[in-house]
């Protein structure tokens, strides 16, 4: 998504914005280092981490659909040589699922929450995009998920790194999870952290403010000064820009809290400018960020809970 879905465009139905998921760029897609033998893969939507260590490749998430030939011929070299033995789908959103059938091969593990396995297996609505998925190809699918019940982070092994990685709860979706190139110390976020934008929260899928909010402090409890995080879109963030990340959603959560107490509308929240010393640096999906706020404190009887 843009954010891990970003908007290509709005509109407004019903009162409530309604955007259309990004479904890739028309630019070429780049290659910048990061840290020894990882790269980060940008244009194409969103982002997309490779690490290329003894002689295969871990990817964390696929991009969109239509770019993946190019992303699997970039991956595994103009020969096509080298094989994706690690596939990590941080979430079920086609913008970073879309490329599993390309980069798959026969004994690639592609690796998600259960959660995640289940949206891409069966159709559903999303509505605040007024949208239905139809089900995903059995090739596209995670062959190796787990569960919430899972008490601690899984650990998997590619050449020299140990990829840590584990389950956000009801963050971006219900399915997020963070993978962690530990001697690397680059974490991929997914869709729980951006840049330049705010984020998505897809509560038609699971996601919420809360769940944001305790994604954020957990990725900050697991990460330190020298690590680099990769957001769903745009270069790779050290760790300050998840405490600025808390910051904006803990003011903005507070004061959507409050008016909602009164009966305030969402219409009413933008007029009170609720994320206005924000919008510098988050952008200009305000709109969409608000609703889907207001929507997931409601879904699921969440804001009696928060209140």
């Amino acid at each position: 998504m843009t954010s891990a879905v970003g908007a290509a465009a709005a509109s407004v139905v019903g009162g409530r914005p309604r955007v259309a998921l990004a479904q890739g760029s028309a630019g070429a897609l780049r290659e910048t280092p990061l840290r020894d033998g990882a790269t980060l893969i940008s244009g194409a939507g969103s982002n997309i981490v490779v690490l290329r260590t003894a002689g295969a490749a871990a990817v964390v998430d696929s991009g969109p659909p239509e770019r993946a030939a190019e992303l699997a011929k970039l991956v595994r070299g103009d020969l096509g040589l080298l094989s994706v033995e690690l596939l990590f789908n941080t979430h079920w959103h086609p913008a970073h699922t879309g490329g599993n059938e390309a980069l798959r091969s026969g004994d690639t593990d592609i690796v998600a929450h259960e959660i995640t396995r289940l949206w891409m297996s069966a159709e559903h609505y999303v509505d605040w995009e007024d949208k239905t998925y139809a089900p995903r190809v059995a090739a596209a699918l995670p062959t190796r998920t787990f569960y919430s019940s899972d008490p601690q982070p899984k650990v998997m092994e590619i050449g020299d790194e140990e990829l840590e990685y584990g389950h956000l709860p009801e963050a971006h979706t219900d399915g997020d999870i963070y993978v962690w190139l530990k001697e690397r110390n680059v974490l991929v976020a997914g869709g729980a952290v951006t840049i330049g934008e705010y984020p998505v929260i897809d509560h038609a899928t699971g996601g919420w403010i809360g769940g944001l909010v305790d994604a954020t402090k957990k990725l900050l409890a697991l990460t330190n000064a020298d690590t680099l995080i990769v957001p769903a879109n745009g270069p790779a963030q050290p760790r300050s820009h998840l405490t600025a990340q808390l910051e904006m959603l803990t003011v903005v959560r507070e004061r959507i809290e409050n008016l909602m107490r009164d009966g305030r509308s969402i219409a009413e929240m933008l007029d009170a400018e609720v994320t206005k010393e924000f919008d510098a640096k988050w952008g200009d999906n305000r709109e969409r960020f608000v609703a889907n706020i207001y929507d997931g404190l409601w879904w699921a009887g969440r804001l009696s809970d928060s209140l």
